[in-house]
C-alpha cells in the first residue's frame, strides 16, 4: 500500500501557484510598461502622426455617360441646365431685381 506525502504535494502545489502568479504578474508588468511607453513616452510622436492623418474631402463630379438603345441611338444626353427661382413675397423691389438679372439671364420684357 502506498501512502501519499501530503506535505510534499502541498509544497509542490504552493510552488506551482507562486510560479503561475509570478508569470501573471510579469505579463501584466509588460502590458503596463507598453501602455506607459505608448501613452506617456511616445505621446508627442503619435499625436503628430494622427494630426497628419486627416481626411480631406474633395468633391468629385460624377462622370455621366450617354445612354444608348440597342441600335446605338442616344436615348439620354448630358445637358448643362441652370434654373433660377424667385420667390415674389421675399423680393421688395421686383423691377430692380429684373434689371439686375437681365444682363445675366436672357429675359423677355414680359
Amino acid at each position: 500500500m502506498t501512502f501519499k506525502d501530503f506535505d510534499a504535494e502541498e509544497k509542490l502545489f504552493l510552488r506551482r501557484v507562486i510560479v503561475a502568479f509570478g508569470v501573471v504578474i510579469v505579463c501584466f508588468g509588460i502590458l503596463i510598461f507598453n501602455l506607459y511607453n505608448l501613452q506617456i513616452r511616445q505621446h508627442h510622436y503619435y499625436t503628430t502622426r494622427s494630426n497628419e492623418n486627416d481626411i480631406k474631402m474633395l468633391p468629385v463630379a460624377p462622370t455621366r455617360g450617354i445612354i444608348y438603345d440597342r441600335n446605338g441611338i442616344p436615348l439620354v444626353r448630358n445637358v448643362t441646365w441652370y434654373d433660377i427661382a424667385v420667390t415674389p413675397y421675399k423680393i421688395a423691389d421686383m423691377d430692380a431685381l429684373l434689371k439686375q438679372l437681365t444682363p445675366i439671364v436672357d429675359l423677355s420684357p414680359q
